[in-house]
């Protein structure tokens, strides 16, 4: 049975991150950098759900009806989470909120609990109140409601925690955990996982030089990868295949020279809710505490040096110091050299993404310095660190002006809900794209009961001559055409749309996207990935029974 004194912890957490999160109560929407974009996007989820895709991965009505790939390239978890609330009524700005809120606030148990595991229950909490309670996590929310980065936060820690866990006995239960780890953080984001592929690495290496059965703990953890992948690979696939066939790479693979930042404004900068490089910008702190956190732990890992004890946590330590300054080189214009070398590997766009890794580390460090650690000092520096983290968050924990924006303008501003429609084919003629033109163009032809849903678009037509029609709508893998039910070729029209060839008479044209080859591997992976874990979950239920 579970004490009373091991609930108070988790308690707090939870108070403390529910009173930080307390902006999100207020009716109606607010201003952001990304906030547009979310509404749009659940928005077209909704309808994509609704007219049957599952997964969705077409928006049809994005770009005033040419359509849009976004949901083959553009994270997915966030959207399940938020989409049942939408189907039983929520509005779609209470529920991105809902979303945000919720998985906040859940972000601090995994942590709490990794943490306790590793180092105590007092360290756990400590590392888990900084994981909160940093500026990041708040500009994530509050400034740029940017909200897969916000998601990924929650299972960022169950990666590590999995990892540990399987250092220490190889399970059915650790393995799942840390496949649902890996999972959560790829439809989260996916540029989350390439940014904590060094702490990852390390972290992991440094458990492998510990563990006594090596062999079995490398199977185990890439059994857990593989499995978290094969859980993603409905998304993770397709985007994989298809993303060099958009003009993404070419639109941002210098993007990250334009957004490097000062050493002095990672150490502190103003609290502002403007993008980048305008008047009262993002700020783009560490955050005091951790930078100081990340100085006093160097302290005490040259003075564990020569103890024997705790090895484990030392180089725990040193491998999360070097995270945390390789992440802060990163962030800074004399890392470039460093870039170069990693373009060819994996684009990433800003480099003050880094700082969701600074966070996490940081947050880990606090913990590492607490287990070092013992009696009225390890209390009174648990107590200093929290009081820290709320004085100098106290004005971070609002937004900049609420809104009462109608949904309707939301979507209709929105062509894309990307920046610079970086998910346009090469092919498409981006200005052609964005041009309202009527959806059937032919000579001589006679349209009528034309319909379009998010995947499929429908009509009948008369000819007195056999003819071609340009469709304006993108050409893009999957699509199919059905003349009078009987499926006929389609062509790439020359700006990128869909050219079909209409013989004369009346008939019934039937365009729609269609799942490819890949999409399908992909489900069929992840729907095998499920079972596995569904089998899993009912042996461990049936062994602690």
């Amino acid at each position: 049975m579970i004490k009373y004194s091991q609930l108070l912890p988790i308690l707090f957490l939870i108070c403390a991150a529910l009173w930080s999160m307390r902006a999100l109560f207020h009716p109606g929407f607010y201003t952001s950098h990304d906030g547009w974009h979310q509404v749009a996007r659940l928005y077209h989820f909704d309808q994509a759900t609704r007219d049957g895709q599952f997964p969705p991965r077409w928006a049809g009505h994005l770009m005033n009806g040419f359509g849009y790939p976004i949901f083959i390239f553009s994270y997915h978890l966030p959207w399940w989470l938020a989409e049942p609330l939408v189907l039983v009524g929520m509005s779609i700005f209470d529920a991105i909120k809902f979303v945000f809120f919720v998985t906040f606030v859940l972000s601090g148990l995994p942590m709490y609990f990794w943490i306790s595991e590793m180092w105590g229950r007092r360290a756990g909490l400590i590392s888990a109140f900084l994981y909160l309670f940093t500026p990041y996590r708040f500009a994530n929310i509050f400034v740029r409601a940017n909200i897969g980065e916000a998601v990924s936060f929650l299972f960022i820690p169950l990666i590590f925690w999995g990892f540990y866990r399987l250092h220490k006995k190889i399970s059915l239960a650790n393995i799942l955990l840390t496949a649902v780890g890996v999972a959560g953080c790829l439809l989260s984001h996916i540029m989350i996982v390439i940014l904590f592929a060094i702490p990852g690495f390390l972290y992991t290496a440094g458990l492998f030089i510990k563990v006594k059965t090596r062999g079995k703990f490398l199977g185990a953890a890439l059994v857990s990868a593989l499995l978290g992948i094969g859980i993603s690979a409905y998304y993770l696939l397709p985007a994989i295949v298809y993303k060099p066939l958009t003009v993404f790479t070419e639109r941002y693979h210098n993007l990250y020279q334009n957004y490097f930042t000062p050493l002095s404004k990672l150490i502190y900068s103003p609290w502002g809710y403007g993008a980048i490089g305008t008047a009262g910008e993002m700020s783009r702190q560490v955050g005091l505490v951790l930078w100081g956190v990340s100085l006093l732990a160097i302290i005490i890992v040259f003075l564990n040096l020569g103890l024997k004890k705790n090895k484990l946590a030392n180089l725990i330590g040193i491998i999360f110091i070097a995270s945390f300054f390789i992440s802060i080189y990163l962030m800074i214009k004399e890392s470039l050299p460093a870039w170069k070398l990693i373009e060819p590997f994996a684009l990433l766009d800003f480099p003050t993404r880094f700082l969701a890794v600074t966070t996490f580390v940081g947050s880990v460090l606090a913990g590492f310095i607490i287990n070092s650690l013992s009696g009225k000092l390890q209390t009174v520096t648990a107590l200093l660190l929290i009081t820290a983290a709320l004085v100098t968050n106290r004005h971070h924990l609002q937004v900049n002006q609420y809104t009462d924006i109608p949904l309707s303008l939301y979507v209709d501003s929105e062509l894309s809900t990307n920046t610079d429609d970086e998910y346009l084919p090469k092919w498409v003629d981006r200005t052609y794209a964005r041009q309202v033109i009527p959806l059937v163009n032919g000579d001589g032809i006679k349209v009528s009961d034309l319909t379009q849903n998010s995947q499929a678009i429908e009509f009948s037509y008369t000819s007195s001559v056999a003819n071609s029609a340009a469709i304006h709508h993108m050409y893009f893998p999957g699509f199919i055409y059905l003349l009078d039910q009987k499926q006929l070729p389609l062509s790439k029209s020359g700006p990128g749309g869909i050219s079909i060839q209409l013989p004369q008479g009346i008939h019934q044209v039937y365009l729609r996207f269609k799942p490819t080859t890949i999409m399908r591997v992909g489900e069929f992976i992840t729907f095998i990935s499920l079972i596995v874990v569904s089998i899993g979950l009912l042996k461990i239920k049936a062994k602690s029974l």
